[in-house]
């Protein structure tokens, strides 16, 4: 599962799953180029990394803007050379029933997590695709199997997602690039405990009575990013047997 001085893109990289896949790949000897909102929280996170004797860059951009993804692939590009993996984690989860969601809510969670996405896959793919091999990995939901009584625009913007990660696997698989998607169910990140009421008593419900922490999940992500993951593409791998709260 060797990822020793790939060149990765990493949105989302700021906290929960996204920061954990940025810890390990740079232990795995990766290079990386970290990407968020939030940019005090994003260089935390590469001063962890530098301080373990990792390297890391990092790029402050918005996903829902095309401008700003344009300029984050750019800037990787030039880094590096060359971009081997991308890791799309970026994401927001608002609570909001459907019968009281405003256009506005639905918009700004669209934006983000099925705009964003597209964005960032469609134009990672065209350098993977010019240079003929790269790995992209998006991170999708149970939610966007069985949808959700709080969350049906995050549940669509996942479902949405499943399908980008199908549709473009078939897409640039002629140029050696593979997509995949990992689908984490509930994990336990900033983001995972504020969408979920009565936090305790929902995992002990869970089959293996807890959460799956995003260290756990950044474990698929080396698995995908290194040669074990090579012949792989199209497919959503699930860790759960239920799908959630």
């Amino acid at each position: 599962m060797s990822v020793r001085d790939k060149a990765v893109m990493i949105t989302g990289a700021a906290s929960g799953i996204g920061r954990a896949a940025a810890l390990l790949l740079a232990s795995n000897g990766a290079r990386l180029m970290l990407s968020d909102r939030h940019a005090e929280r994003l260089d935390h996170v590469r001063a962890e990394i530098e301080a373990s004797g990792g390297t890391a860059q990092t790029f402050a951009a918005d996903v829902s803007e095309p401008a700003q993804v344009r300029d984050l692939v750019a800037a990787t590009r030039e880094r590096f050379g060359r971009i081997d993996v991308l890791v799309h984690a970026a994401g927001v989860c608002p609570r909001c029933p459907v019968l009281h969601m405003s256009d506005e809510a639905w918009r700004e969670v669209l934006s983000v997590n099925l705009d964003g996405t597209f964005y960032v896959a469609r134009d990672v793919a065209r350098v993977m695709s010019d240079q003929r091999a790269g790995t992209i990995i998006l991170l999708t939901s149970d939610r966007g199997v069985y949808g959700s009584i709080d969350y049906a625009h995050y549940a669509a913007s996942k479902g949405g997602t499943i399908a980008l990660v199908k549709s473009l696997a078939m897409s640039v698989g002629q140029y050696g690039v593979t997509v995949n998607g990992i689908n984490p169910g509930m994990t336990d990140t900033p983001m995972g405990r504020s969408a979920v009421k009565q936090w305790e008593e929902k995992t002990r419900m869970d089959v293996l009575g807890r959460y799956s922490l995003p260290e756990e999940i950044a474990d698929i992500v080396l698995f995908l990013a290194g040669t074990a993951g090579a012949f792989m593409t199209g497919q959503i791998l699930g860790v759960r047997m239920r799908h959630g709260a």
